[in-house]
């Protein structure tokens, strides 16, 4: 077991959530995909399953991913 200065388990934990967010945005592309081949995504639901996260989104992520490692109880 390694012992890790708070930096590297911050770092750790943003890849983690953007590892998480880009999945995540995968897997909602290939449901409107999906959808849209059969025939049930209107037009517009199908355009923003291309909306990528943003910075906040992916920040907000990590924050919920840290609290986690850092509660005490």
């Amino acid at each position: 077991m390694t012992n890790k200065n708070p930096f590297e388990i911050r770092a750790e934990v943003l890849q983690l959530a953007k590892e998480y967010m880009d999945t995540q945005h995968k897997l909602n592309l290939d449901y409107a995909q999906t959808l849209r081949n059969l025939g049930k995504a209107q037009r517009d639901e199908y355009l923003a399953s291309f909306k990528p996260y943003t910075f906040d989104e992916l920040m907000e992520k990590a924050k919920e991913m840290y609290g986690f490692v850092s509660k005490k109880d």
